[in-house]
């Protein structure tokens, strides 16, 4: 395939991969002259995710209208929430005032805290499960994730501190090193995708 017929390819890369070392650069020069260029990116990033959030909610709900049209209880609780909250933050005020507030502080807010509160149990059990516990890795990775549970009741902290301090150096050191890593290979294989799908497509 010739050049003009792939110039679109070749732009999705060259803009990609600017954005992408723009970014990176500004990371270890954060005062420099790409701080401008950098945040507007990020303005610009955070408007399209934006938007497509909201594309991916209105999906969701057209989805679900058909199963709410014959009664399904559960698409009917989706679209209800969905409707809801849409209206709310629409409101003066958005969810800092009024029913949006209350919306977020009463259900919105507890129902993440208890679905990151069930994470590590089901974390655990997974552990448990599917890795065995007579391994070196299995059993420091238990270990780990059981000294940051207790290391997380207020109650348990207070009459042992060492818990809450352990917490803490496992959180800051080999769990951030960890996340770094996946990140960073989140990148790279991002990146190589991204040349594979550009270049060797015909």
């Amino acid at each position: 395939m010739s050049f003009p017929r792939r110039w679109p390819q070749w732009l999705t890369l060259a803009v990609a991969l600017t954005a992408g070392l723009l970014a990176f650069a500004n990371y270890f020069f954060p005062q420099s002259f790409l701080n401008g260029p950098t945040q507007a990116l990020l303005k610009t990033t955070v408007l399209v995710s934006g938007g497509a959030l909201l594309l991916a909610a209105f999906h969701l709900a057209w989805r679900h209208w058909p199963k709410a049209r014959q009664k399904d209880a559960g698409s009917l609780l989706l679209l209800a929430g969905f409707a809801g909250t849409f209206v709310a933050g629409l409101l003066p005020g958005g969810f800092l005032a009024g029913a949006g507030n209350w919306l977020y502080h009463w259900m919105l807010a507890p129902g993440m805290a208890a679905v990151f509160a069930l994470l590590p149990i089901f974390l655990a059990v997974a552990l448990i499960r599917h890795l065995s516990l007579r391994d070196v890795g299995g059993a420091l990775l238990f270990l780990g994730l059981m000294a940051v549970l207790l290391g997380q009741i207020p109650g348990l902290t207070a009459n042992v501190p060492f818990l809450a301090g352990m917490r803490h150096d496992i959180l800051i050191a080999p769990a951030a090193a960890a996340f770094r890593g996946v990140l960073l290979g989140i990148a790279i294989g991002s990146i190589l995708a991204l040349l594979r799908y550009t270049l060797l497509r015909k």
